[in-house]
């Protein structure tokens, strides 16, 4: 079994990144694949990034985007629907939360 963790660096840059996209002033399109490393079935998962919040991506996208190159030893993994994240209520410009 190979259990992958990100290091607190790692981990530090994917929140960054994730901040970055939700608060929606600069970004107009992004998205998020997250795969497992847990063999022998390795699985994948996307979200778009719309109206602030993370929408599950269609697998069909999400398929393309994780197909190995031709002649590279990347592992090809199984692409399932992603969950639907709910966002978190004041999470809205109008929240009076400061």
């Amino acid at each position: 079994m190979t259990i992958a963790v990100l290091d607190g660096d790692t981990f530090d840059d994917l929140a960054m990144l994730l901040v970055f996209a939700l608060e929606g002033s600069t970004v107009t399109g992004a998205g998020l694949i997250a795969t497992t490393a847990a063999e022998p079935r390795p699985r994948a998962y996307g979200w778009t990034v719309r109206d602030g919040w993370l929408h599950p991506m269609d697998t069909a996208n999400v398929q393309a985007a994780v197909i190995p190159c031709p002649g590279s030893s990347a592992v090809d993994r199984e692409v399932y629907p992603a969950p639907v994240l709910i966002k978190p209520s004041g999470m809205d410009e109008e929240s009076d939360r400061g």
